[in-house]
C-alpha cells in the first residue's frame, strides 16, 4: 500500500470557524434563552443575529485567547465537540465547588434533556461565572502530564467525585450532556437547513444561518486539487481521516472541487466512528484512536469495523502510509495505526507547532501543498 491520508481541519480547511462555533456553543448553553438563561454582560447577544465582532469577543473570552484550545490540542483532544465538553464540565465543577463553599450542599445538576439546562441555570444563578484562566488552572492541576485523549476526561470525571459526592453521570464523553451540546454545536455550524436535512428534525434552538458554506481553504483550492492529481500520478492513493461528520466534509469538498479526486470508500469521518461505536459497543473511536486512519487505509467497510475498533488492521512494514496533520493528535493516531506522520503548520499553533513536530520526530511543511518533498 502506498497512501497519503489527509486530516481536514488545519490541513486543507481553516479551523477558525470551528473554534468560533465551539465558543458560541458554550456561550449559548450558558446564556441562551433556550438553555441556562444566565444573565450576561453581553446583553446584545442574540444567536440569530450574532456579528463577527461579537463572535471574536466571545471566542476570546471562552478560550482565553486560545490558550485553552492549545492546551487541549497538546493533550491529543482534537474534536471541537470534546473541547466544548471539557469547558462545560470544568465550569460546572468550579461552580459546584463555589456552591458547596457557600451552602455546604452539593450542587444539584442533572442533564438528561434540554429542559434540564434551565433548571441548572436556576441552581447556579448568582454564582460568579468561572473565567478561562480558572479552567486552565484546574486542568493543569488535575490532569497528569502523560494523560492523552479520552483519558483526560476519565481523570476529570474521577476528580469531580469529591465535589459532587460521586462521579457525575454527565461528565464522561458520550453522556447526555455531551450529546445535547454536540447538537447545539451542529445547529450553529450546519444552520437550520443542513441540520434538518441531516437529523430529520428541527434543532432545539434554531434560527441560525450556519457556517458550512463559509469554509476557507488553507491554500488556493486549485493548488490543493493539483496536489491531489500529482500524488495520484506518482502512484500514491489518497484518503481522508477527519473528525468532521460526513456532511461537513462532503459539502465543502464538493464546493471546492475536491470531492471527485477521492474514492468515497476511503473518506473516513466522525460519522463512521459514530456508526461503528453503535455497531460494536466500543466507545471513543474518534481521534487519536486508530479507527479512522484504518478506515482511510482499508475502506469504510462495516464488516471490518470491529477489527478497526480493536486496532487490528494497522499498516504493515511493507506499506508506505503517511498521515498529514496539524496536531499532536494526528501524530498519536498515525503511530497507533502503524503509519508515518507529516506535520503542516497551518493549524491553531501556526509555525510554533514546528517544535512539537520536531520533538516527536515528525517532519513538517509550511502548508499542505509543500508536503511532496517529505514523502519518501
Amino acid at each position: 500500500m502506498k497512501k497519503v491520508i489527509f486530516d481536514v481541519d488545519g490541513v486543507l480547511l481553516s479551523e477558525e470557524r470551528y473554534y468560533d462555533v465551539s465558543a458560541l456553543t458554550v456561550w449559548e448553553i450558558l446564556y441562551g434563552r433556550k438553555y441556562m438563561g444566565l444573565p450576561s454582560e453581553r446583553d446584545d447577544f442574540v444567536a440569530e443575529t450574532v456579528t463577527d465582532g461579537q463572535i471574536a469577543a466571545i471566542r476570546s473570552e471562552v478560550w482565553g485567547r486560545d490558550a485553552l484550545l492549545s492546551w487541549l490540542k497538546s493533550r491529543g483532544i482534537n474534536s471541537n465537540w470534546d473541547m466544548v465538553h471539557a469547558w462545560l464540565i470544568t465550569c460546572f465543577w468550579l461552580l459546584g465547588e463555589e456552591y458547596r463553599r457557600r451552602t455546604g450542599d452539593v450542587l444539584p445538576l442533572h442533564f438528561a434533556r434540554e429542559t434540564d439546562f434551565r433548571s441548572a441555570g436556576l441552581a447556579v444563578m448568582g454564582l460568579p461565572m468561572p473565567k478561562a484562566a480558572a479552567l486552565l488552572a484546574k486542568w493543569e492541576a488535575a490532569v497528569p502530564e502523560a494523560a492523552r485523549g479520552s483519558e483526560v476526561f476519565r481523570v476529570l470525571t474521577g476528580a469531580m467525585a469529591e465535589t459532587f459526592g460521586e462521579e457525575p453521570s454527565w461528565a464522561p464523553l458520550q453522556s447526555d450532556l455531551w450529546r445535547m451540546h454536540t447538537e447545539a454545536f451542529q445547529a450553529w455550524y450546519l444552520g437550520d437547513d443542513f441540520f434538518i436535512e441531516q437529523n430529520h428534525r428541527v434543532p432545539w434552538a434554531g434560527g441560525k444561518r450556519g457556517f458550512l458554506r463559509e469554509e476557507i481553504p488553507l491554500a488556493p483550492a486549485e493548488a490543493i486539487g493539483a496536489l491531489f492529481r500529482r500524488l495520484k500520478e506518482k502512484g500514491w492513493e489518497i484518503a481522508v481521516a477527519t473528525g468532521r461528520s460526513r456532511n461537513e466534509m462532503t459539502v465543502p469538498f464538493r464546493t471546492l472541487g475536491w470531492y471527485g479526486a477521492f474514492d468515497p470508500l476511503y473518506l473516513a469521518t466522525a460519522t463512521d466512528a459514530f456508526e461503528a461505536e453503535k455497531a460494536t459497543g466500543i466507545a471513543h473511536l474518534d481521534k487519536p484512536h486508530p479507527f479512522l486512519y484504518e478506515c482511510a487505509m482499508y475502506g469504510r467497510t462495516p464488516a471490518f469495523y470491529e477489527a478497526y475498533a480493536r486496532g487490528e488492521k494497522k499498516a504493515g512494514p511493507e506499506d508506505d502510509v503517511y498521515v498529514v496533520g496539524d496536531s499532536f493528535s494526528d501524530v498519536l493516531g498515525a503511530k497507533a495505526a502503524g503509519a508515518k506522520a507529516i506535520g503542516v503548520l497551518t493549524g491553531l499553533e501556526g509555525a510554533a507547532a514546528a517544535d512539537m513536530f520536531e520533538k516527536a520526530g515528525v517532519p513538517s511543511a509550511a502548508r499542505v501543498t509543500e508536503i511532496e518533498l517529505l514523502l519518501k
